[in-house]
C-alpha cells in the first residue's frame, strides 16, 4: 500500500510538471466582519495529464485527500472535456480564525512564516480607501503537495519550480472585486489615500487612589493639517464625548489636539478611550493583585503543577510590594483610525507616571510575535516616563503596576552583638499613601508574612495622613538573612558577618559585614530623610573609611564608633548595600567588670553599714545595763519623788517614811 502511495504521488507529481504545469488561481473573499472563504483553484488539462498520469482520477483524489491538511477542505475534484480542477477552500468566520488556521498549515510544513495580515477599509479623515495586505502565498499553503512529492524523490529537484504556477489572485470585499498586481505572488491591494500624522500618544497616570488619569494627544504637521484643516477639526472634535476635554496647540510646525480626563474611574476611562478610537476597547481591566490571583486561581484550577508555579511567582511579587497597592491593569487600544500611510500603521507612544512600577508585555496588532516585554522599576519624578513605542495599528497591553508610596522618614537601627547576632530597628513613615482600610490590610499582611519569622511588627498607626510602621529583629547572620529573605521575597546573597572572636569578654573584634537588606521593600522612590546606622561598628581598618556601598545622593562614613549613611530625598532604588572591614574595642567586657566593681563595692557598703549598725546595737545595750544598775541602788520617795538611797527609810527630804 505504503509502495503504490508513492507511485500515485510521483505520478501526480509529473502532472504539476508539465509543459504547461497546473496553475492556481486563488480568490479571497469575505464581508466587513472578516468572514469567508480562500479558494485556490488548481487546473491542469486532461492532455497533460495524459501524458504524465497512469493512475485513475478517483485513486489520486482519494491521495490527495490523505495528505490535505485539516485546516484545508478539498471541496471539489473535477474533470471536464478539457481540465481537471481541483479546489482548495479555507473557511473562516474571523480575522483571528483565518490567521489561526494559516498558521497552522504554515506550522505544519516548517515554513517560518508567523501569518501577518493588514485590513483596512477606512473612510476617516487621514486614510480613505482600502488596503489588505498579507506576508504568504498560496504557494506556502500548498507546500505540503510539493514536499510529500519532492521528498521521497518522486521528481527531480531540477523541475521543482514548474509544480506551481500562480497566474490569478482576486480580492472580494462585500461583493466588490478588487484585482492585485498579477506579478505579486501574494494579496496586496491598496487602494486608500493617506493624510500622514506624526503620532498618537497615550499618557496614562495611576494614582494611589485607584483613579486614573489620562491625556491623549494626536500630533498632526502642519503640511497635513492645511491640507484639510475644517475635516480634521471637524474630525478630532467628534472623538470628544462626555467625558475629557479637547483643545488645540501649537509646537513648532506641529499642530497638537489634546483630549484629557482627570480622576476618572475605569468605566469613565473606557468611555474616554473609546470615544477617540471609535472602536470597543472591551474590557479596560484594574484589578487588585488578590482579585487577579484568585481570577487565575479559578482559570487554572485544574493544573496542578502551572498553579504551584504561580503561587510560588505571585506571593514573592506580593511579599516584594508589600507596601505597595498593586493591581493588573489590561486594555487594548485600536488605533485604525489614525492610519496614515501605506504601512497602514500610525506610531503609538504609551507614557506613564514614573512613580509606579511595571512588569508585563504588550503585543501589537493581535501579533503574539510582535510584542514587547515591559519592564519599569518606580522612581521619583516630575515628568513621566515612555512605557512603550510601537508602529502599529493596534496595542493590547497587560502588566501589573505597583503603586508606589511616599515616604517621608527611614531610619535603620543595625546592632552587632559581640556573639554576633544582628539586632535590626526599623522605623518607616509613609505620607499620605494609606487611608484606615488600607492600613488594616496591610497589618493583616505584614501578620501573615512575619508568622512564621522571628521577625517583631512592633507598631503600625495612623496619625493623619502619615502612617508610621515600626519593624524589628534579633537573629544570627544566618537567620537574619533567610527570614528576611523568606518575609520579604528579595535575595539576600551578598549579606554576610564575619567576627574574628565573638564572645562578651573579648577585648577587640575585627569585623567585616556586608548588609544586603533590599529597603526598596518600602519604596523605591525618594525618600525625604534617610538615616542606616551599624551602632558601635568600631573604627575602619582603611584609611579610606568604609569599602562600598549607599548612595550617590548620601553621605556614607564612620562617625564615632558608628557607621552612618544619612542623607535627604534619597532614591531608594539607587542603593548598593555598604560593606565595612572594622575593628571595636569591647566596651561590654569593661562594662561588666564596671558593674561587677560597683556591685562587689555596694555590698562590702552594705555590709559596713550593717556592721557598724550592729556595734551601735551593742554599745546602747551596755549603756542601758550600766543605768539599770545605777537605778537598781537607789529608791524615789513615793510622797515627793526625790531620790534616796536603797537602804533610807526615810526621805531625805520630806522626811517621811519610804515604804
Amino acid at each position: 500500500m505504503k509502495s503504490k502511495l508513492k507511485y500515485l504521488i510521483c505520478l501526480f507529481a509529473f502532472l504539476f510538471l508539465t509543459a504547461c504545469g497546473g496553475v492556481v488561481n486563488t480568490d479571497m473573499s469575505f464581508d466587513d466582519s472578516f468572514s469567508g472563504s480562500r479558494v485556490m483553484t488548481y487546473t491542469i488539462s486532461n492532455s497533460d495529464y495524459t501524458s504524465y498520469v497512469q493512475k485513475d482520477l478517483t485513486t489520486v483524489e482519494s491521495t490527495l485527500r490523505e495528505l490535505c491538511p485539516q485546516d484545508i477542505e478539498i471541496t471539489s475534484f473535477n474533470q471536464d472535456d478539457e481540465n481537471i480542477v481541483v479546489v482548495f477552500t479555507i473557511s473562516f468566520i474571523s480575522e483571528e480564525d483565518y490567521k489561526t488556521k494559516v498558521n497552522n498549515i504554515l506550522s505544519a510544513e516548517g515554513i517560518d512564516i508567523v501569518p501577518n495580515v493588514t485590513f483596512l477599509k477606512s473612510d476617516a479623515v487621514f486614510a480613505k480607501g482600502l488596503a489588505y495586505q498579507e506576508n504568504f502565498s498560496s504557494d506556502d499553503l500548498l507546500k505540503w503537495m510539493r514536499d510529500g512529492i519532492m521528498g521521497n524523490g518522486f521528481v527531480t529537484s531540477s523541475y521543482e519550480s514548474y509544480i506551481f504556477s500562480s497566474s490569478y489572485i482576486s480580492l472580494i470585499i462585500n461583493g466588490e472585486e478588487y484585482e492585485k498586481d498579477a506579478s505579486m505572488s501574494i494579496i496586496d491591494v491598496n487602494t486608500a489615500k493617506y493624510l500622514p500624522i506624526d503620532s498618537v500618544e497615550f499618557d496614562t497616570v495611576l494614582n494611589k487612589d485607584g483613579t486614573i488619569d489620562r491625556t491623549i494627544d494626536v500630533n498632526i504637521p502642519d503640511s497635513t493639517f492645511v491640507k484639510a484643516k475644517d475635516e480634521i477639526e471637524q474630525f478630532m472634535a467628534s472623538r470628544v464625548g462626555d467625558i475629557g476635554s479637547g483643545t488645540w496647540t501649537e509646537d513648532a510646525s506641529i499642530h497638537i489636539f489634546t483630549i484629557e480626563g482627570k480622576g476618572l474611574g475605569i468605566d469613565e476611562c473606557k468611555k474616554m478611550t473609546e470615544n477617540f478610537t471609535g472602536k470597543s476597547v472591551g474590557d479596560i481591566v484594574l484589578m487588585t493583585a488578590s482579585e487577579l490571583k484568585a481570577s487565575y486561581a479559578e482559570e487554572n484550577s485544574t493544573d496542578d503543577d502551572e498553579s504551584e508555579d504561580s503561587d510560588s511567582k505571585y506571593y514573592t511579587l506580593a511579599k516584594q510590594h508589600i507596601f505597595y497597592k498593586n493591581y493588573f491593569w489590561s486594555e487594548n487600544i485600536d488605533l485604525e483610525d489614525y492610519i496614515s500611510n501605506r504601512d497602514n500603521c500610525v506610531r503609538f507612544n504609551y507614557f506613564v507616571n514614573p512613580q509606579n512600577g511595571y512588569e508585563g508585555i504588550v503585543a501589537f496588532d493581535d501579533n503574539v510575535s510582535e510584542s514587547t516585554d515591559i519592564s519599569l522599576n518606580g522612581s521619583d519624578g516630575d515628568s513621566n516616563v515612555l512605557l512603550f513605542s510601537g508602529y502599529c495599528k493596534s496595542a493590547d497591553l497587560n502588566v501589573e503596576v505597583n503603586v508606589m508610596p511616599s515616604v517621608s522618614k527611614y531610619k535603620h537601627i543595625v546592632d552587632i552583638t559581640p556573639t554576633g547576632n544582628i539586632k535590626r530597628n526599623i522605623t518607616v513613615v509613609f505620607k499620605e499613601s494609606f487611608n484606615e482600610n488600607d492600613v488594616k490590610k496591610l497589618e493583616e499582611k505584614l501578620k501573615i508574612v512575619f508568622e512564621k519569622t522571628k521577625i517583631k511588627l512592633d507598631k503600625i498607626e495612623l496619625n493623619g495622613s502619615d502612617l508610621e510602621v515600626k519593624i524589628s529583629s534579633n537573629l544570627s547572620v544566618d537567620d537574619d538573612t533567610k527570614m528576611w529573605e523568606d518575609a520579604t521575597g528579595y535575595s539576600r546573597d551578598s549579606t554576610n558577618l564575619d567576627i574574628d572572636k565573638k564572645g562578651y569578654f573579648v577585648s577587640k573584634q575585627n569585623i567585616k559585614f556586608t548588609d544586603d537588606f533590599h529597603h526598596e521593600l518600602f519604596t523605591a522612590g525618594d525618600v525625604e530623610s534617610y538615616e542606616y546606622r551599624v551602632k558601635n561598628a568600631g573604627k575602619p581598618i582603611r584609611k579610606s573609611g568604609y569599602i562600598s556601598g549607599g548612595f550617590d545622593s548620601a553621605e556614607a562614613k564612620f562617625s564615632g564608633n558608628d557607621f552612618v549613611i544619612k542623607g535627604e530625598n534619597v532614591v531608594m532604588s539607587h542603593y548598593k548595600a555598604p560593606s565595612i572591614v572594622s575593628v571595636r574595642t569591647n566596651y561590654i567586657k569593661y562594662i561588666i567588670l564596671t558593674i561587677v566593681a560597683v556591685t562587689a563595692i555596694f555590698i562590702i557598703a552594705v555590709l559596713l553599714v550593717i556592721q557598724i549598725k550592729k556595734s551601735k546595737k551593742k554599745v546602747a545595750k551596755s549603756g542601758n545595763s550600766v543605768y539599770n544598775n545605777t537605778q537598781a541602788d537607789a529608791v524615789f520617795c513615793p510622797h515627793c519623788g526625790t531620790k534616796n538611797k536603797s537602804d533610807d527609810k526615810f526621805c531625805s527630804s520630806c522626811g517621811k517614811e519610804i515604804s
